[in-house]
Protein backbone atom coordinates (compact mmCIF):
# COMPACT_ATOMS: atom_id res chain seq x y z
CA UNK A 1 0.00 0.00 0.00
CA UNK A 2 2.97 2.60 1.04
CA UNK A 3 4.75 1.53 -2.23
CA UNK A 4 1.54 2.39 -4.34
CA UNK A 5 1.17 5.56 -2.70
CA UNK A 6 4.81 6.74 -3.33
CA UNK A 7 4.51 5.26 -6.75
CA UNK A 8 1.36 7.23 -6.97
CA UNK A 9 3.03 10.61 -5.26
CA UNK A 10 6.08 10.56 -8.02
CA UNK A 11 3.41 10.13 -10.78
CA UNK A 12 1.79 13.10 -9.91
CA UNK A 13 4.98 15.38 -9.28
CA UNK A 14 6.22 14.05 -12.68
CA UNK A 15 2.47 15.33 -14.16
CA UNK A 16 2.79 18.45 -12.54
CA UNK A 17 6.51 19.69 -13.61
CA UNK A 18 5.84 18.58 -16.95
CA UNK A 19 2.60 20.59 -16.89
CA UNK A 20 4.13 23.62 -15.75
CA UNK A 21 6.75 23.31 -18.17
CA UNK A 22 4.32 23.06 -20.76
CA UNK A 23 1.87 26.01 -20.03
CA UNK A 24 5.26 28.57 -19.31
CA UNK A 25 6.45 27.69 -22.40
CA UNK A 26 3.26 27.48 -25.01
CA UNK A 27 0.49 29.15 -22.74
CA UNK A 28 -3.32 27.41 -21.64
CA UNK A 29 -3.88 27.33 -25.37
CA UNK A 30 -0.71 25.08 -26.13
CA UNK A 31 -1.25 22.94 -23.29
CA UNK A 32 -3.01 19.47 -24.15
CA UNK A 33 -3.47 16.41 -21.94
CA UNK A 34 -2.54 14.23 -24.36
CA UNK A 35 0.88 16.24 -24.78
CA UNK A 36 1.27 16.04 -20.70
CA UNK A 37 1.02 11.81 -21.10
CA UNK A 38 3.19 11.66 -23.55
CA UNK A 39 6.07 13.08 -21.98
CA UNK A 40 5.15 11.67 -18.43
CA UNK A 41 5.16 8.21 -20.17
CA UNK A 42 1.67 7.12 -19.53
CA UNK A 43 -1.63 7.01 -21.28
CA UNK A 44 -4.52 9.51 -21.56
CA UNK A 45 -6.63 8.03 -19.47
CA UNK A 46 -3.92 7.03 -17.02
CA UNK A 47 -3.50 10.75 -16.52
CA UNK A 48 -7.15 11.56 -16.61
CA UNK A 49 -7.04 9.13 -13.78
CA UNK A 50 -5.17 12.07 -11.70
CA UNK A 51 -6.78 14.85 -13.56
CA UNK A 52 -10.48 14.66 -15.06
CA UNK A 53 -9.52 17.76 -16.83
CA UNK A 54 -7.28 20.39 -18.36
CA UNK A 55 -8.94 22.85 -16.06
CA UNK A 56 -8.29 20.58 -12.88
CA UNK A 57 -4.68 19.95 -14.00
CA UNK A 58 -3.82 23.62 -14.26
CA UNK A 59 -6.14 24.11 -11.03
CA UNK A 60 -3.51 21.41 -8.86
CA UNK A 61 -0.54 22.90 -10.36
CA UNK A 62 -0.97 25.89 -9.15
CA UNK A 63 -1.67 24.90 -5.48
CA UNK A 64 1.43 23.09 -5.97
CA UNK A 65 3.22 25.92 -6.64
CA UNK A 66 1.37 27.90 -3.65
CA UNK A 67 2.27 24.62 -1.27
CA UNK A 68 5.95 24.68 -2.16
CA UNK A 69 6.76 28.24 -2.08
CA UNK A 70 4.48 27.92 1.56
CA UNK A 71 6.50 25.97 3.00
CA UNK A 72 9.78 27.15 2.02
CA UNK A 73 8.54 30.55 3.52
CA UNK A 74 7.65 28.42 6.59
CA UNK A 75 11.43 26.67 6.40
CA UNK A 76 12.64 30.65 5.92
CA UNK A 77 10.54 31.84 8.85
CA UNK A 78 11.94 29.13 11.40
CA UNK A 79 15.41 29.88 10.20
CA UNK A 80 14.78 33.44 11.22
CA UNK A 81 13.34 33.67 14.47
CA UNK A 82 15.73 35.65 15.93
CA UNK A 83 15.32 38.40 13.70
CA UNK A 84 13.02 41.35 14.39
CA UNK A 85 9.55 41.19 12.28
CA UNK A 86 10.13 43.86 9.72
CA UNK A 87 13.78 41.64 8.91
CA UNK A 88 10.95 39.05 8.14
CA UNK A 89 8.59 40.70 5.83
CA UNK A 90 11.73 41.99 4.32
CA UNK A 91 13.20 38.50 3.98
CA UNK A 92 10.03 37.39 2.42
CA UNK A 93 9.27 39.88 -0.28
CA UNK A 94 13.05 39.12 -1.50
CA UNK A 95 11.76 35.48 -1.68
CA UNK A 96 8.35 36.78 -4.03
CA UNK A 97 11.07 38.68 -6.02
CA UNK A 98 13.57 35.30 -6.49
CA UNK A 99 10.09 32.76 -7.26
CA UNK A 100 8.64 35.67 -10.06
CA UNK A 101 11.99 35.59 -11.72
CA UNK A 102 12.13 31.85 -12.32
CA UNK A 103 10.47 31.47 -16.20
CA UNK A 104 8.19 28.68 -15.05
CA UNK A 105 6.76 30.23 -12.48
CA UNK A 106 6.41 33.67 -13.94
CA UNK A 107 5.10 32.30 -17.61
CA UNK A 108 2.53 30.15 -15.62
CA UNK A 109 1.28 32.75 -13.83
CA UNK A 110 1.64 35.44 -16.20
CA UNK A 111 -0.77 32.93 -18.29
CA UNK A 112 -3.17 32.36 -14.99
CA UNK A 113 -3.18 36.40 -14.67
CA UNK A 114 -4.10 36.62 -18.52
CA UNK A 115 -7.10 33.79 -18.79
CA UNK A 116 -8.76 35.26 -15.48
CA UNK A 117 -10.18 37.91 -17.56
CA UNK A 118 -12.11 35.29 -19.48
CA UNK A 119 -12.12 31.92 -18.27
CA UNK A 120 -13.98 31.53 -14.47
CA UNK A 121 -12.03 28.72 -13.27
CA UNK A 122 -8.60 30.86 -13.85
CA UNK A 123 -10.34 34.28 -12.21
CA UNK A 124 -11.23 32.03 -8.98
CA UNK A 125 -7.56 30.79 -9.52
CA UNK A 126 -6.05 34.01 -9.10
CA UNK A 127 -8.53 34.68 -6.10
CA UNK A 128 -7.10 31.58 -4.27
CA UNK A 129 -3.61 33.00 -5.16
CA UNK A 130 -4.24 36.48 -4.39
CA UNK A 131 -6.03 35.31 -1.11
CA UNK A 132 -3.29 32.91 0.33
CA UNK A 133 -0.63 35.38 -0.53
CA UNK A 134 -2.45 38.71 1.39
CA UNK A 135 -3.19 36.43 4.41
CA UNK A 136 1.05 35.84 4.35
CA UNK A 137 2.23 39.44 3.96
CA UNK A 138 -0.25 40.07 6.32
CA UNK A 139 1.22 38.27 9.48
CA UNK A 140 4.67 39.54 9.19
CA UNK A 141 3.46 43.29 8.70
CA UNK A 142 0.43 43.22 11.27
CA UNK A 143 1.32 45.09 14.37
CA UNK A 144 4.75 46.55 12.67
CA UNK A 145 3.13 50.12 13.51
CA UNK A 146 0.92 50.26 16.34
CA UNK A 147 -0.70 53.43 15.27
CA UNK A 148 -1.70 50.98 11.87
CA UNK A 149 -5.28 49.36 12.43
CA UNK A 150 -5.86 45.30 11.75
CA UNK A 151 -8.14 46.56 9.21
CA UNK A 152 -5.73 49.36 7.36
CA UNK A 153 -2.82 46.54 7.52
CA UNK A 154 -5.33 43.75 6.21
CA UNK A 155 -6.02 46.31 3.04
CA UNK A 156 -2.34 47.15 2.91
CA UNK A 157 -1.20 43.25 2.55
CA UNK A 158 -3.90 43.13 -0.20
CA UNK A 159 -1.85 46.43 -1.86
CA UNK A 160 1.31 44.68 -1.29
CA UNK A 161 0.33 41.69 -3.13
CA UNK A 162 -1.57 43.98 -6.21
CA UNK A 163 1.85 45.12 -6.67
CA UNK A 164 3.75 41.91 -6.54
CA UNK A 165 1.82 40.83 -9.67
CA UNK A 166 2.09 44.17 -11.34
CA UNK A 167 5.50 42.85 -11.80
CA UNK A 168 4.93 40.04 -13.87
CA UNK A 169 3.88 42.08 -16.81
CA UNK A 170 6.75 42.38 -19.43
CA UNK A 171 8.97 45.20 -19.13
CA UNK A 172 9.12 46.47 -22.64
CA UNK A 173 12.34 48.70 -23.35
CA UNK A 174 10.87 52.20 -24.36
CA UNK A 175 13.74 54.30 -26.31
CA UNK A 176 16.37 53.64 -23.25
CA UNK A 177 13.81 55.30 -20.87
CA UNK A 178 11.99 52.60 -19.50
CA UNK A 179 12.97 50.57 -16.37
CA UNK A 180 14.71 48.04 -16.10
CA UNK A 181 13.78 44.63 -13.89
CA UNK A 182 16.63 45.56 -10.76
CA UNK A 183 15.11 49.19 -10.86
CA UNK A 184 11.33 48.35 -10.57
CA UNK A 185 12.42 45.51 -7.50
CA UNK A 186 13.96 48.41 -5.65
CA UNK A 187 10.92 50.54 -6.08
CA UNK A 188 8.95 47.75 -4.85
CA UNK A 189 10.99 47.28 -1.80
CA UNK A 190 10.93 50.60 -0.87
CA UNK A 191 7.35 50.96 -1.93
CA UNK A 192 6.57 47.79 0.68
CA UNK A 193 8.76 49.06 3.36
CA UNK A 194 6.33 52.07 3.52
CA UNK A 195 3.03 50.53 3.40
CA UNK A 196 4.14 48.01 6.05
CA UNK A 197 5.49 50.73 8.40
CA UNK A 198 3.86 54.67 7.61
CA UNK A 199 0.75 55.52 8.62
CA UNK A 200 -1.26 57.16 5.89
Amino acid sequence: MAKMQEKGFERTQAILAVAQTLLAQQGYAGLSMRAVAQQVGISLGNLQHYYPSKEKLVEALLIHILDGFQLRVAEMTDRMQSASQFERFKALIDQVLIEIRQPDTYGLLAEINALANRLPFAAQLMQTVFERERKEVFKLINGLNPKISKEEYKRRAAMIVVQIHGLLAPLVPDGGRGFSRTELEKAAREAFSMLALIEG
